[in-house]
């Protein structure tokens, strides 16, 4: 992975990390694109990296909550995360009461996980890669060309479809490491 740039820019906000050399236990400012000046809140991670997930916790001031700000942080900052090959999970929690939280999560693509002392819990996996189907494509088309050269279309494509299988999958497994 390259040098990473930040703040972080989403459509309609700046995400800029305390201290850029350890961007796993620093916290974050949030501010708004327009003016990017005023804090209107922070986000901090917890967790490691090394050990395939992290959780992020959102804290925004009161008057800009129910913007739809929520959900655009948690959304890109899941996007962010992923580009670390190790993590495999991001993980986040509210109160169970708290419904503004609970859309923003929903929102983002995370999912609920389970409710233990009043609070829910929520993540979002890393997506799947699509290597698999790439290879099985891959190995129809070169099993029709070895079926037309061994004259034999069924051989050919068996065999190619075997091979794109099996690259596929050791392709996924590879990048979701």
């Amino acid at each position: 992975m390259g040098r990473l740039r930040f703040p972080l820019v989403s459509d309609r906000l700046l995400l800029q990390p305390g201290e850029e050399k350890d961007i796993w236990k620093t916290k974050w400012t949030i501010r708004l694109k327009e003016d990017d000046k005023k804090s209107i809140g922070t986000m901090q991670f917890e967790g490691s990296a090394e050990l395939g997930e992290v959780t992020v916790f959102v804290e925004l001031l009161p008057e800009y909550r129910n913007q739809g700000y929520g959900s655009e942080i948690f959304y890109y900052m899941s996007e962010f995360v992923f580009r670390f090959r190790g993590i495999r999970e991001i993980l986040a929690c509210c109160d169970h009461e708290n419904d503004s939280c609970i859309h923003a999560l929903d929102k983002a693509g995370f999912v609920f996980r389970e409710h233990k002392d009043r609070k829910d819990y929520y993540s979002k996996k890393r997506p799947k890669t699509v290597w698999t189907g790439f290879y099985v494509f891959i190995g129809i088309f070169a099993g029709f060309l070895i079926g037309i050269v061994l004259s034999n279309l069924w051989l050919g494509t068996a065999l190619g479809v075997l091979t794109g299988v099996v690259l596929g999958i050791l392709m996924d497994r590879k990048e979701n490491l």
